[in-house]
């Protein structure tokens, strides 16, 4: 073999060594960079959860029980009287029993009216006459029907095998038969007014106007009446509860004149009630 063909064949050599090195480099560096990008990836992934639970952090920091009392104009309920302006204003909330007037004689109207025009008569500090009307959910008494009518069915069918059982043995008088028989008629009839009941029900809940009113009676008081007179807030809201629940005491006794009463003797819950639908 010359000298020229060992040349060449070390050079082949060679040759093959640096691309075999290269590919090998060229392996490295796409390794390195995938993990790179991985790397990169999982950073921006944690950066993007960091910032949401700062953002969720910031909403929830944001609404506090602080804005929300600001929001609706009231700083608390304490000793069943609403308080707003820091003070400078207390309510007391009674929540009034209806009348169906349209369904009176003409004597008892004229009642009512002159019952009315008394409780007007006496009053001797402003009030407020709220009147909240609300769309009626009756799915929530659709579901209690329909319990009690499967109640009555089975009622229904104990009675009518216990009747047919009796019937069929041929050993019970006539007269005791009847009695069952009647019974079994009586809860038939039941189970039936139940199902009126419940289609009835059921064709107005597809009328979105059926409606309940609620009605109350705000009565304010203001601590600026007691003049300039040295009182702390504990005094200061003494006197207010006193004030409020006296004439509180006076509307309810005048409006029984004309037959309108008092629906619930738990001021604190009607307060809650009044302030979040306002």
């Amino acid at each position: 073999m010359s000298s020229a063909e060992n040349i060449t064949n070390i050079l082949m050599i060679v040759l093959m060594v640096m691309i075999f090195i290269l590919m090998a480099l060229a392996v490295v560096l796409l390794v390195v960079r995938f993990k790179s990008k991985q790397k990169d990836d999982k950073d921006k992934i944690t950066d993007t959860n960091n910032k949401q639970t700062s953002d969720a952090k910031k909403i929830a920091k944001e609404y506090t029980k602080e804005s929300i009392f600001k929001f609706m104009e009231f700083e608390k309920i304490q000793d069943n009287m609403i308080v707003q302006k820091n003070g400078n204003r207390y309510l007391m909330v009674v929540e009034c029993q209806g009348v169906n007037y349209d369904l009176m004689s003409e004597t008892e109207k004229v009642s009512v009216e002159e019952g009315f025009l008394q409780f007007l008569n006496t009053l001797r500090h402003p009030i407020q006459i709220y009147v909240q009307t609300r769309t009626v959910n009756l799915n929530s008494s659709l579901e209690g029907y329909r319990k009690k009518l499967q109640e009555i069915e089975m009622d229904l069918e104990k009675k009518k095998n216990a009747y047919l059982k009796k019937l069929q043995s041929g050993e019970y008088p006539t007269e005791e038969l009847e009695k069952e028989f009647y019974e079994v008629t009586k809860q038939t009839n039941l189970y039936e007014y139940g199902k009126d009941i419940i289609a009835n029900t059921e064709r107005m809940s597809l009328n979105k106007n059926v409606l309940s009113k609620k009605y109350y009676i705000i009565i304010p008081y203001y601590p600026e009446d007691l003049g300039n007179g040295a009182f702390d807030k504990e005094e200061i809201k003494s006197i207010a509860f006193q004030e409020l629940y006296t004439k509180s005491q006076s509307i309810i006794r005048t409006l029984a004149g004309c037959e309108v009463g008092r629906k619930n003797n738990d001021i604190r819950r009607i307060s809650r009630l009044i302030i979040c639908s306002i």
